[in-house]
């Protein structure tokens, strides 16, 4: 079933006139949007704005920044810095990438220029971020 949350996000970007596709989970009980944007940095994101309640929005970017053999533990310090650093996000290690996660408030009345906003501020930390990932874990 695709959530009230996903329709209004779909809404919402398709008024900006973004790429996106709406993607249900095969069980029925989760629905995303998804998108992609280029970094200024030169690297580009995938971004899903997952709804599992009609106006409950998990915002994921899962393979931020790909880690290179060896440098895990480097990679968990530096999402650690990344953490303390940038305020609306938070950088987690999942296999063998660096993803990125933000939340968006239960009761939110506008879910979709919430979103529009948290994806503003999530490109904007991943801009920000991408360069240090990069010079120190390659």
């Amino acid at each position: 079933m695709i959530m009230q949350a996903t329709k209004t996000i779909e809404e919402a970007f398709k008024a900006q006139n973004w790429s996106y596709k709406v993607d249900e989970h095969p069980d029925g009980k989760s629905s995303a949007v998804i998108t992609g944007f280029d970094l200024k940095c030169g690297a580009n994101v995938q971004i899903f704005f997952i709804s599992a309640a009609d106006n409950d929005v998990a915002v994921r970017a899962f393979e931020f920044f790909s880690i290179p053999a060896g440098k895990e533990h480097a990679a968990l310090h530096l999402c650690n810095e990344m953490n303390n650093k940038f305020r609306f996000a938070k950088f987690v290690v999942s296999g063998d990438h660096v993803g990125m996660q933000m939340d968006m408030p239960v009761e939110a009345k506008e879910v979709g220029a919430v979103c529009t906003e948290l994806l503003y501020r999530l490109l904007d930390i991943a801009d920000n971020a991408y360069p240090e990932f990069k010079a120190q874990l390659g």
